[in-house]
C-alpha cells in the first residue's frame, strides 16, 4: 500500500532544450520545468520530456517540442518508431503493475530507492543514484519500499517484440 502521503507531488524536472538559430548558431531553444501527470495506478505520476517520430531522429533540423508529441504506441509509454524521454515519481510504498511493452527502455535512478520484480519473482534491489536497468521487452513491475519518493529516468525506444518459442511477446499488464 502507497504511503499516506500519495497526494504530494514531487516537483518537476527542469528540462534544457538545444538547438540552431536561423543562422546556424547553436542555441538554447528551452529552458522549462516540466511537471508530471498521474498515471492509471495510484501513487505514481509520469513527466513526458521528448519524443520522436522515428529513427533516425530529424529532430536537429526540427522546431517542434519533443514534449507536445504524445507517446502513440503500446500502453501509452512507447512512441510507435521512436523514442520517448520520461521520469516517474514513485511514492514510498506504491508498486507500478507487472507490465512490458515492446520496447528496449534504459531506466537510470535519480532518487530514492527501487525494487525491480521480475515476472519469475525475483527482486532485485535499485538504490544508488546513477544505478541503471536496462529493460528488453521484459515484463515487470517496480516497488518503491520507501521511506521517501524514487524518481527515475526513462529512454523508451520503440522495438520489435521478444519472440519466445516463435511467440512474439507484445504489450501487456497483469494484475
Amino acid at each position: 500500500m502507497a504511503s499516506d502521503n500519495v497526494s504530494v507531488p514531487r516537483a518537476g524536472v527542469r528540462r534544457v532544450i538545444t538547438g540552431h538559430g536561423s543562422d546556424g548558431v547553436a542555441v538554447v531553444k528551452h529552458d522549462d520545468f516540466m511537471l508530471s501527470k498521474e498515471v492509471r495506478f495510484r501513487g505514481a505520476s509520469v513527466g513526458h520530456l521528448w519524443a520522436t517520430h522515428s529513427l533516425p531522429v530529424d529532430d536537429n533540423n526540427d522546431d517542434t517540442d519533443g514534449a507536445t508529441r504524445k507517446p502513440d504506441g503500446d500502453l501509452g509509454l512507447v512512441m510507435k518508431s521512436g523514442v520517448n524521454l520520461q521520469y516517474t515519481d514513485l511514492a514510498p510504498g506504491a508498486t507500478a503493475p507487472m507490465h512490458r511493452t515492446p520496447s528496449l527502455d534504459h531506466n537510470i535512478l535519480i532518487s530514492g530507492r527501487l525494487v525491480l520484480v521480475m515476472e519469475d519473482n525475483s527482486e532485485t534491489i535499485i538504490d544508488q543514484p546513477g544505478d541503471v536497468v536496462v529493460q528488453r521487452g521484459t515484463i515487470h513491475a517496480w516497488r518503491n519500499p520507501g521511506p521517501e519518493w524514487a524518481r527515475w529516468i526513462t529512454v523508451v525506444i520503440d522495438a520489435k517484440p521478444a519472440v519466445i518459442n516463435g511467440e512474439a511477446l507484445g504489450a501487456a499488464i497483469k494484475a
